[in-house]
């Protein structure tokens, strides 16, 4: 466990990668994977005022689908001073609706090919990124991909010329087989990232902790690209299908335990003890990102 002073965080800090989860209040889509428990607002904030978090943006989960109910509820019981990143059918969904959403808080869309186990050739993963980019870019709103680090090699051409914020969700979950920098998709993520083109959330190394030299892969991040670059929890902590019991995936699932105070003194660490650096990712960043202005 972190001590309060290695863990104490920026005045207006943010977590800009959440989830709520109420199974019995809104259902998850047909079929889920697997079944969090429930996980919701007031948890949250619980939370993240243990940690001396002022502002959240909350990402529907995977299990809900394009179902972006509790999210919404949830960002009018915030009363702006939160942001969400919802799930859409760029198809389907009308401007009206984009409209409602951006009203409380939404400035983002997901596109998760990790969670739902999606493998997209380069041609399709394309062209979804641009039917979701035509539909959103009037909103400035972001796109979030949760992708792994070798995927990006199939889209570094396409996301400078989108229009549209692009946010790398968990430093771009590199795989466990070799460190970073040997693998595919490394030099076009950091490329992206030297060029300003991508933003990427310091996140969700707990899920892959045996990658080589993570923690160097991290501190490389934050010097090369320390305006693009976003603090999150990754609250509640949901397991994904690896962790149903049992292997039954209609058995509600636990939390995994991860030590935030410990995971926010490393970030802090990584960034060299660099005050400006450390509020850049805890507040100036995702302020610019998820469009912030204090009232």
């Amino acid at each position: 466990m972190a001590s309060s002073d290695t863990a104490k965080l920026p005045a207006g800090a943010w977590d800009s990668h959440v989830h709520v989860v109420n199974e019995e209040a809104f259902s998850f889509k047909p079929d889920p994977p697997y079944r969090p428990k429930k996980a919701e607002l007031g948890d949250l904030l619980k939370f993240e005022e243990s940690l001396g978090v002022e502002h959240v943006c909350i990402v529907c989960m995977s299990v809900y689908g394009n179902d972006n109910r509790l999210l919404l509820q949830s960002l009018r019981q915030l009363k702006g001073k939160g942001r969400g990143v919802v799930g859409i059918d760029p198809k389907a969904i009308s401007d009206k609706e984009l409209d409602e959403m951006h009203a409380v808080g939404v400035r983002g869309v997901r596109v998760n090919l990790k969670s739902t186990s999606q493998n997209l050739d380069k041609e399709a993963l394309n062209a979804s990124l641009r039917l979701f980019a035509d539909k959103i870019r009037r909103l400035e709103w972001a796109i979030q991909l949760y992708v792994s680090l070798a995927d990006i090699d199939k889209i570094a051409d396409e996301l400078p010329g989108l229009g549209v914020p692009v946010v790398i969700d968990h430093v771009g979950h590199p795989a466990a087989t070799e460190v970073p920098r040997l693998q595919a998709g490394y030099s076009a993520f950091m490329d992206l990232l030297c060029r300003k083109q991508i933003w990427v959330k310091l996140s969700g190394i707990d899920r892959f902790p045996d990658v080589p030299e993570l923690k160097a892969f991290c501190r490389e991040i934050l010097q090369i690209a320390p305006t693009q670059v976003v603090w999150a929890s990754d609250w509640p902590h949901s397991g994904g299908v690896a962790r149903n019991p049992d292997g039954d995936r209609t058995k509600v699932q636990d939390y995994r335990k991860v030590d935030i105070p410990a995971f926010i003194a490393s970030c802090k660490e990584w960034c060299g003890g660099d005050e400006e650096l450390i509020k850049k990712i805890f507040v100036d960043n995702p302020r610019r990102l998820w469009q912030y202005e204090e009232e």
